[in-house]
This record gives C-alpha cells, structure tokens and sequence, in this order.
C-alpha cells in the first residue's frame, strides 16, 4: 500500500498536467482582448533635424487574437518596436493615432490592432544647425600680481569649438567665445584647462568642453638710479 506522501506527489503530478493541458488549449483559442504597451520608434532625417522634447517610445494599444500571440506581445524582449517615420518634422506637431494603427497593422501581422493611443501626442522639432566659434582669452580681465605683466602669447588649445544642435540654441552663441581666466593675483606662467562657456542644453553638443589656456608671466624690474640720476636730482 502506498504511503500518503506518495500519494499526494501523485495526486499533485496529475493536477499540474491538467492545469497544463487546460493552459495549453485556452492559449490556442482566438478572439482574445489584452491591452499593452507597445514599443515604437520614431524614424526622421537626423541629419537635418534634431527633437527639441523626447519622443514617444511606445503606445498604449488594444491587441486582438489568440492567446500565444497575445503572450509573445506581454514579453518585451520578443517584440520588435514599430518604425514610424515622420517625414516633414517641422510641420508635424503631433502623432496621428489612425496612422500610427494602420501603420502598426502593416507591420504586426500576428494580432489585430485597436485603440491606438501615444504617451504624449505633442512633438516639436527643429533645423539641425553645426556652427564652429573661435575661442579667445578674456585678456582685459586676466588679475596679475602688482609688478607682473604677461611676456608671451596667449595659448589655446583647441582654438575653436563646433556645436551641434537645433539652431534656435545655437546661432545664438556667440562666433567669437571669450575665455575668463579665474585665478587671483597671477605671479608665475600660467597653465590650466577651462571650461568653455556657453549656453548648457543637453540638446546643445560641443566638440569639446574644456580648452588649455597658457602664457607666460614675468615681474617687471625696478630701475635703479645710477650716480648721474642722483647729482641732477640734487
């Protein structure tokens, strides 16, 4: 006669392979409603164009079909995001919801598409602009010790810095950036790296951030009277 420990491993056995068959033929049925958010990508020249707010990467949508489709759809590793292009980004200010459901229709054949809806409708875009400026120290406003001067040229390097970006932020910088030297009472040559100023916007890229600044500086030496300064002034 069998223990009932043996019995109730059996008894669970049998319970899981008909839970098992059951998920099995439910999964193969059609006509199944589930609602997800679908990951989607936003296609555009970028070349010529730049997003001035984020974009939508995903909508919420209405899937119908049977319960394997359905399944693979909940697992976002399987799932392919939908590729919607914008084709004229300046004159475009907001997601079409019926585009964006035929266009996914075309593109996911397993399931029907219904109740398309975007995280955020509003885009906003603008001209992608390069403009390269060249950098020069703010030598009027450099603070020497008393008695010291600079005796070289003024060093940068890079001389020039190219930013990246809509335009409406970058032709507003300036062709010409001024460097401001920060230190106090310079007595010695001067060697640092600074960062260049300009308007920040993570949608503004430069070509580098930072630029060396060297010179030299030299302490100007007091005249001594000689003997013949002394008998004219006498």
């Amino acid at each position: 006669m069998r223990s009932n420990p043996s019995r109730t491993r059996v008894l669970l056995l049998s319970l899981l392979a008909a839970a098992v068959i059951w998920l099995f033929n439910e999964l193969n049925k059609e006509g199944y409603t589930l609602q997800v958010r679908y990951p989607i990508q936003l296609t555009y020249n970028d070349s010529v164009y730049v997003p001035l707010t984020p974009l939508p990467k995903s909508v919420t949508a209405t899937l119908i079909g049977n319960g394997w489709a359905l399944l693979r759809k909940t697992l976002s590793f399987t799932v392919a995001p939908v590729a919607f292009e914008i084709a004229n980004p300046l004159v475009t200010r907001t997601l079409d919801a019926s585009m964006l459901s035929s266009v996914m229709s075309q593109q996911v054949r397993d399931v029907q598409i219904r109740n398309v809806a975007a995280d955020t409708n509003m885009i906003d875009f603008d001209e992608r602009q390069i403009k390269t400026c060249v950098l020069m120290a703010d030598s009027t406003d450099i603070d020497l010790a008393p008695n010291f001067v600079i005796s070289s040229l003024i060093n940068l390097t890079p001389r020039t810095v190219t930013f990246d970006g809509p335009s409406l932020l970058v032709n507003d910088i300036a062709d010409t950036i001024r460097v401001k030297v920060p230190a106090k009472k310079i007595r010695g040559n001067y060697d640092e790296e600074l960062r260049i100023p300009y308007p920040q916007s993570m949608l503004v890229k430069p070509s580098v951030e930072k630029v060396f600044v060297s010179f030299e500086v030299a302490e100007l030496l007091r005249k001594v009277p000689s003997k013949t300064d002394t008998k004219a002034a006498k």
